[in-house]
């Protein structure tokens, strides 16, 4: 993965003049890394490094694995399954519609939504399925998230109950000692731990992501290696070597001269749920109160090349400058050549003895330029590959980036205050309908 800043025009002295101001929180992290264990709020950067809670996935994976394995039901919402969303999505889910014989297959259970899950009952014929076909993966860090436990129960009833034998298909991933931690253990339900310091929307390298991953054959190992890689550089001082400490430089530079929209441009349609997740994180962690009691945040959109030219593009372009963007584009795409044969072949001549990758590649480089000629701020983000080793990468750059742009935004990236004001209406309406 490369990241690159050259066409964002921040100049050398205000890089500098962040790099001093975020020094000590670098040395903090540092720390934080360099000791281990969940003490702190920054815990979620030792996770990839967690033997113990790797070998504890691992363990459950072994016993759930089935050759007749089919579908991975994961039930969470938010931070409980965006991480994994986005690593799936962007290996193997963005084309289960297109590989129907391809099992297993990861099936989320987000919002509250009835249709869906009794499309899902015929379409899958779940009272059919052998136990072995399946797996259940019910995710709360709380154990207490209204949505999921609904969701949880409407699809165990709808796999045939509570029967024994389906009790050992279900795996809770919660925090330890968690309501849902006990309840599961009293059932003997398997159960997984998220570390208490460790949020949500930071959790995607805990068993929240590695279990239900590995089950369905993605190899999670690179997945932490990669995100092993660039914990070290990011942990540089200088932004030259750390593309968390440049990217989060160059969007509080734009968002103190009213910049205050980032945009993720994703030019691989796969990648979209990856900046889902981000959103989030962005959203959750820094859109809030800061320590002089000021309101502040980043706006996070996203946004597929290159459909959403056809779209927004004109809003991108002749609308107010508002926003700085970030183009992430794939750099070995498999070569599908365009027919030398072919049915239209008077329009758009300029295709011959092309490739779609070449189409696509021209569409970025266009985008670029135009974006320069229109003063428009970019930064730019190269995977080498959609694979599991980028996709950790990308990841733990994305989760460092929040964490130094909190700092600078003087505010915490690891609560969500406001979240619970939408949990508390929803519980005190469903309790005056009992």
């Amino acid at each position: 993965m490369q990241f690159f800043s050259r066409n964002s025009r921040v100049s050398p002295e205000e890089f500098e003049t962040i790099e001093q101001a975020i020094t000590p929180y670098g040395e903090h992290l540092k720390t934080v890394v360099e000791k281990g264990g969940y003490s702190k709020t920054e815990s979620s950067l030792c996770l990839p490094s967690d033997e113990k809670l790797l070998r504890l996935s691992e363990e459950a994976v072994n016993v759930k694995s089935s050759p007749a394995l089919r579908y991975i039901f994961v039930v969470g919402i938010g931070g409980s399954d965006l991480g994994t969303k986005a690593v799936y999505d962007a290996i193997f889910g963005y084309y289960d519609g297109i590989e129907p014989h391809r099992f297993p297959k990861i099936i989320f259970l987000e919002t509250a939504d009835a249709t869906h899950l009794h499309r899902m009952q015929g379409g899958l014929s779940l009272s059919e399925l052998n136990p072995k076909e399946f797996v259940v993966v019910i995710v709360s860090k709380s154990g207490t998230t209204t949505e999921t436990i609904a969701n949880s129960e409407v699809l165990i009833h709808f796999l045939k109950g509570r029967e024994s034998e389906l009790l050992h298909r279900i795996v809770v991933i919660t925090e330890l000692d968690s309501i849902l931690w006990k309840a599961a253990e009293a059932q003997g339900i398997t159960t997984l731990p998220i570390p208490k310091t460790v949020g949500g929307r930071y959790s995607v390298f805990s068993p929240v992501g590695v279990f239900p991953l590995m089950m369905c054959g993605i190899d999670v190992h690179d997945l932490l290696e990669g995100a092993r890689d660039m914990r070290e550089q990011c942990l540089k001082p200088q932004h030259k070597e750390n593309p968390a400490l440049a990217s989060a430089a160059v969007l509080f530079t734009y968002y103190e001269q009213g910049l205050v929209v980032h945009d993720s441009f994703f030019f691989h349609p796969a990648l979209e749920s990856l900046g889902k997740w981000y959103r989030q994180l962005v959203g959750e962690s820094l859109g809030k109160e800061n320590i002089k009691k000021s309101p502040v945040g980043i706006l996070p959109t996203v946004s597929l090349g290159s459909t959403d030219l056809h779209s927004v593009g004109q809003l991108y372009f002749g609308g107010p400058k508002r926003s700085v963007t970030t183009f992430i584009s794939v750099i070995n795409e498999p070569a599908t050549a365009i027919p030398t044969s072919r049915l239209f072949p008077e329009l758009e001549p300029r295709l011959a003895n092309k490739r779609m990758n070449d189409v696509l590649l021209a569409t970025l480089k266009g985008t670029k330029l135009a974006y320069q000629n229109h003063g428009l701020p970019f930064l730019e983000t190269e995977l080498s590959a959609v694979n599991a080793r980028e996709l950790g990468k990308y990841l733990m750059w994305k989760m460092m980036e929040v964490m130094f742009l909190a700092q600078l935004l003087e505010v915490n990236a690891f609560d969500q205050p406001n979240v619970e004001a939408y949990k508390k209406e929803t519980r005190a309406i469903l309790d005056f309908h009992e």
